[in-house]
């Protein structure tokens, strides 16, 4: 008589289990926005898909035990020091629980997320390696640069000159396949991320998004840009001072064309970063 109820049981666990969702979210100077990033979580994913909610703090300055104490889904894990975005993320996906990893910005609210029809994309097309959503800014116009075409030296003068091919992505109201998505809001399987080694730690900030996606193109998988995920970004929360901001983002530039660019595409980037910036 018990049998079957077991069976049935062990059924609906299983079937529970495959939705399952870390949430990875890495703090610095971002304190401020945690409250309302951890609310529209909370309004807008079903508590049963979570498995938890993974706080990497890179920031000393910012105690989060309150926002621990409020939030019981959250596991702390606090650093030394900051160690930069995609180190923390790694270091998160390391301890997560969870079938599927959701790396989603502090400084983002939640607008819409179906985890299951997320989840359900992937599995009806086994070659989706990352599915991203759509970044929609303070006044409601979709962010640009969220989701885009392969970077090169060819497509940064044209995205200079006003000729993007990425526009009509980021703009795009229904899924997508695309070259890369913003890891400000990016869903993908644990061990997916696990064979393929997760970020490259070597960008401290910037980029790390678009050389993961990279990879998983070139073992075969589709990168996603799936509207119908949503998040509102606030921008800038971890950086007070422009001229960190700036050299972050160039150094990082640098590092993606030598790490994935022909070499004259590299020494170009670099004398013009010489010329310009130093």
């Amino acid at each position: 008589m018990n049998k079957p109820n077991l069976s049935k049981k062990l059924m609906e666990i299983s079937a529970a289990q495959k939705y399952k969702v870390s949430i990875v979210i890495v703090n610095f100077q971002s304190k401020k926005y945690l409250a309302s990033n951890l609310l529209s979580i909370r309004n807008k994913i079903s508590s049963e898909l979570i498995s938890e909610i993974i706080i990497v703090n890179n920031d000393r300055k910012e105690n989060l035990e309150e926002i621990e104490a409020e939030f019981p889904k959250i596991k702390l894990i606090e650093c030394e020091k900051n160690i930069g975005f995609g180190a923390a993320n790694n270091l998160a996906a390391k301890k997560a629980l969870g079938r599927y990893l959701f790396f989603l910005n502090p400084d983002c609210e939640i607008i819409n997320c179906d985890i299951k029809k997320i989840i359900f994309e992937m599995e009806k097309d086994a070659k989706i390696g990352i599915i991203g959503g759509q970044l929609l800014k303070k006044n409601g116009e979709t962010q640009q640069w969220s989701a885009g075409i392969e970077t090169s030296l060819l497509n940064l003068i044209k995205n200079n000159l006003g000729f993007s091919r990425s526009r009509k992505i980021w703009k795009s109201e229904k899924k997508i396949t695309t070259d890369w998505v913003s890891g400000t809001a990016m869903i993908i399987e644990k061990n997916l991320f696990q064979k393929i080694g997760g970020f490259d730690e070597k960008f401290f900030m910037y980029f790390e998004d678009m050389d993961l996606c990279g990879r998983i193109r070139k073992i075969g998988r589709k990168i996603v840009y799936f509207p119908q995920l949503k998040a509102r970004h606030l921008e800038g929360g971890s950086y007070e001072r422009r001229e960190v901001k700036k050299k972050d983002y160039y150094d990082s530039q640098e590092y993606f064309f030598k790490k994935n660019r022909p070499k004259i595409e590299f020494w170009i980037i670099k004398s013009i970063r010489n010329f310009l910036y130093v």
